[in-house]
């Protein structure tokens, strides 16, 4: 029994001295932590703000050694971050055909991007040299690869609309010059009958691999109706006839065919159309046919079109 408690208390001095250590080791640690401390580290270093007008090629530097000073708290805490650090290249500067970033320049974007409680002591003093290569900018019309089938009795008003019609794109010039427009991926729509608005993508070349484009997608747009439907009897007036000569065509009226919306239609009057018959285009005066065409017609419809093309005349000498 005796044996019992002596070892029971000798397992509770070994877990106490433990407790004990380990808490001592921690204030140590903390302690420590507290300390300044100088150490090196590598930046990694990614170029950004590139000027429009310009590709970069290749850099001088991709990363940049830098000597710190800090407390063991701060130095613990940036060995887990990503030592990535940014430099603008708004503040590029430019001597004959050399760009370049000076150490100054550099080092104090760096600063800024560092905890304040960090300061550098020292860092790599290179000037950052680029080359870089011209864009130039190009406007290219969009190429739209549409299908748009009408169910019966349905018209589009007009003709779809792109909205941007054309992009512009920006890359060298031996790849830019390669376009002559950019196309829509495929659309197709089937018995149609309500209007159309949908977001195309561009079928953008994926070999110009350093051009930028100023769109990606563009809207197609088209009003849909239901049509009405009416023929108007027009009178047909011969023009350009020689003096003394009298000319009687058969049929005397033309049809014309109009198709639109129904409160255009009910506005018309057979006063807004002009069907004509050119005398002086006949070129084989013993012929006695003439072509008729549709010299004026109103804006408001959709379709306006004659159903026959030609009529016979005859000469009557006055």
């Amino acid at each position: 029994m005796i044996d019992r408690i002596k070892k029971g208390l000798n397992k509770r001095k070994v877990k106490l001295f433990l407790v004990f250590l380990l808490c001592s080791s921690l204030a140590w640690f903390v302690s420590n932590l507290g300390e300044q401390y100088t150490n090196n580290a590598t930046f990694d270093i990614y170029y950004g703000s590139t000027p429009d007008s310009l590709l970069l090629n290749s850099v001088s530097k991709r990363n940049i050694k830098v000597r710190l000073r800090a407390s063991g708290f701060q130095f613990l805490m940036f060995g887990f971050k990503n030592k990535t650090v940014v430099v603008n290249l708004s503040e590029l500067e430019r001597r004959g055909s050399k760009y370049f970033v000076s150490p100054s320049t550099y080092r104090s974007q760096i600063e800024n991007q560092l905890s304040k409680f960090i300061t550098v002591v020292d860092m790599d003093r290179d000037t950052l040299f680029f080359n870089f290569q011209k864009l130039y900018r190009k406007k290219v019309p969009v190429i739209p690869i549409v299908t748009i089938d009408l169910d019966q009795n349905y018209l589009m008003d007009k003709t779809y609309t792109l909205l941007p019609d054309s992009i512009t794109v920006i890359g060298p010039k031996k790849e830019i010059d390669t376009l002559r427009g950019i196309s829509t991926q495929a659309l197709v729509l089937p018995h149609t009958t309500t209007d159309v608005s949908k977001r195309l993508k561009l079928d953008l070349p994926g070999q110009l691999k350093n051009t930028k484009y100023s769109d990606r997608s563009v809207t197609i747009s088209a009003k849909i109706f239901r049509f009405s439907e009416k023929v108007f009897p027009v009178p047909v007036e011969v023009v350009n006839v020689p003096e003394g000569v009298e000319i009687r065509t058969f049929p005397e009226m033309a049809s014309v065919l109009c198709r639109g919306r129904s409160s255009a239609i009910k506005e018309l009057a057979v006063t807004d159309f002009v069907v004509i018959a050119d005398y002086s285009s006949l070129k084989d005066k013993s012929e006695n046919i003439l072509e008729l065409k549709l010299a004026k017609k109103p804006d408001s419809l959709n379709v306006v079109q004659l159903r026959e093309n030609k009529v016979e005349f005859i000469l009557k000498r006055q």
